[in-house]
C-alpha cells in the first residue's frame, strides 16, 4: 500500500469509527433517562414471566390477551394498597392537626412496667408522663427533633411514592415485554452467541433463573417474613402494625434483621399485656423474625447451577452499590463472572471436584 493510499484509510477509517462512536454516545444520552424504567420492567418482565406462562395455556396460547391481564393484575396489586395509603396518611395528618389545634388529642398515661426497660425505661417513662400531662409543653420541648422527624418522614413519604410511579411505568414495560418473550428470549441468545459462541444460551438461561430466584429468594422470603411478623403485631392488636409490618419488609429486602423492630415490640408488650400473652408473642416473634434461615436455602438459587453463596452476595453487594435494582443486577453479574471464571477453569484443563461444587451449593 502507498503511503498516500495509507494516509487516505487511516483518515476515512478514524472518521468513520468517530462516527459510530458519536451516534452511539447521541443514542445513549437519548436512552439514558428510561435505562431505569427499563431495567426494572426487563426485571420484572423476568420475574413474572412464569405466571404468564400459566395464564397463556389457560387463554389457549395467546399471549398478548395473558400478559395484558396479568399486567393489569399487578397494577392493581400496586395501586390499591397505594391508594388506601394514602388516603389513610391525609386522613391522619388531617385528624392530628385539628387535634393539636382544638386540644382535642390527649396521651394516656404510662404504664409503670415501662421504668423496668433496661437503659431507655426511664426516659421514655419520663417523656411519655410529659406528653400526658401537657402535650403542648412535649412539643415545645422537643420542637427540633419534632420537626427533623417530620421532615424525614415527608421525604420517606416523597420517596415511597415516587417508587410507586416508577414501579407502575415499570410493570406497564414489563408486560410489553412479557407480550414478546420469545422474540426478545431469541435476540438475547442471539446477541450472547456473538460474545461467547455456543454457550451464549446457557448464559442467558443462567441470567434468567438467577433473576427469577432472586425474586423468590430475596423478595419472596422478605414478603413471607414480613407477613409471617405483621400477623403477630396484628394478633396482639399493636397501634400503628401496618407501618411496622412495612419496615419490617423493608429491612429484610435489604438483608438487615426484622429483629431491629421486633425487639422494641417485644418490650412494649411486656409493659402493655399479661406476661402469658407477652411469652407467646415473644416465641412466636423470634421464630417468625428467624424464618428466613429456613426459606432462603428453600428458594434462593434453587434449580440453578450456581451456588446460593454467589447469589446472595451478589445481590447484597450489588444493592449496597447500586440500591434496590442492584439486588438483580448484582447478582446477575456475580453469577456471570463465576460461570466465565468455571469455564476458563474447564478450558485450562482444571476439574472443579463435585463434592466441592456440592459444598457450595448447599
Amino acid at each position: 500500500m502507498k503511503k498516500h493510499d495509507f494516509v487516505n484509510w487511516t483518515i476515512e477509517s478514524v472518521l468513520k469509527i468517530g462516527l459510530i462512536a458519536l451516534i452511539i454516545l447521541i443514542s445513549f444520552l437519548i436512552f439514558k433517562p428510561f435505562i431505569v424504567l427499563i431495567a426494572w420492567g426487563a426485571i420484572l418482565g423476568i420475574a413474572f414471566y412464569p405466571l404468564q406462562k400459566i395464564l397463556k395455556k389457560l387463554f389457549n396460547g395467546k399471549n398478548a390477551l395473558s400478559a395484558t391481564l396479568l399486567t393489569v393484575v399487578l397494577l392493581s396489586i400496586l395501586m390499591i394498597p397505594t391508594i388506601m395509603f394514602v388516603n389513610k396518611l391525609v386522613t391522619n395528618a388531617t385528624d392530628i392537626a385539628i387535634g393539636l389545634k382544638e386540644g382535642t388529642i390527649s396521651v394516656p398515661p404510662p404504664n409503670e412496667k415501662v421504668k423496668e426497660w433496661p437503659v431507655i425505661g426511664k426516659p421514655v417513662y419520663k417523656t411519655w408522663e410529659m406528653s400526658s400531662e401537657n402535650l403542648k409543653q412535649t412539643f415545645t420541648h422537643f420542637h427540633d427533633e419534632i420537626t427533623k422527624g417530620i421532615k424525614w418522614i415527608l421525604e420517606s413519604v416523597q420517596g415511597l411514592l415516587m417508587s410507586v410511579v416508577i414501579f407502575f411505568l415499570s410493570l406497564i414495560i414489563a408486560g410489553a415485554f412479557m407480550a414478546k418473550a420469545d422474540a426478545i428470549y431469541k435476540f438475547a441468545v442471539a446477541f450472547a452467541e456473538k460474545f461467547v459462541g455456543k454457550d451464549g444460551k446457557q448464559l442467558i438461561d443462567n441470567s434468567v433463573g438467577t433473576v427469577q430466584s432472586v425474586a423468590k429468594g430475596v423478595i419472596g422470603v422478605a414478603f413471607i417474613q414480613a407477613l409471617l411478623v405483621g400477623i403477630g403485631f396484628w394478633f396482639i392488636g399493636l397501634p400503628g402494625s401496618s407501618i411496622l409490618t412495612l419496615i419490617v419488609f423493608i429491612l429484610a429486602l435489604i438483608q438487615l434483621p426484622p429483629m431491629i423492630v421486633v425487639l422494641p415490640v417485644i418490650i412494649y408488650v411486656f409493659s402493655a399485656e399479661s406476661t402469658t400473652a407477652a411469652i407467646i408473642f415473644t416465641i412466636y416473634e423470634l421464630i417468625a423474625g428467624a424464618s428466613d434461615n429456613i426459606l432462603k436455602p428453600m428458594l434462593l438459587g434453587r434449580g440453578l447451577d450456581i451456588p446460593m453463596l454467589v447469589i446472595l452476595i451478589g445481590a447484597i453487594g450489588g444493592m449496597i452499590l447500586m440500591g434496590m435494582i442492584g439486588l438483580f443486577v448484582g447478582s446477575v453479574v456475580l453469577a456471570l463472572a463465576y460461570q466465565i471464571f468455571v469455564y476458563w477453569m474447564n478450558e485450562e484443563g482444571i476439574e472443579v471436584d463435585e463434592e466441592d461444587k456440592k459444598v457450595l451449593k448447599e
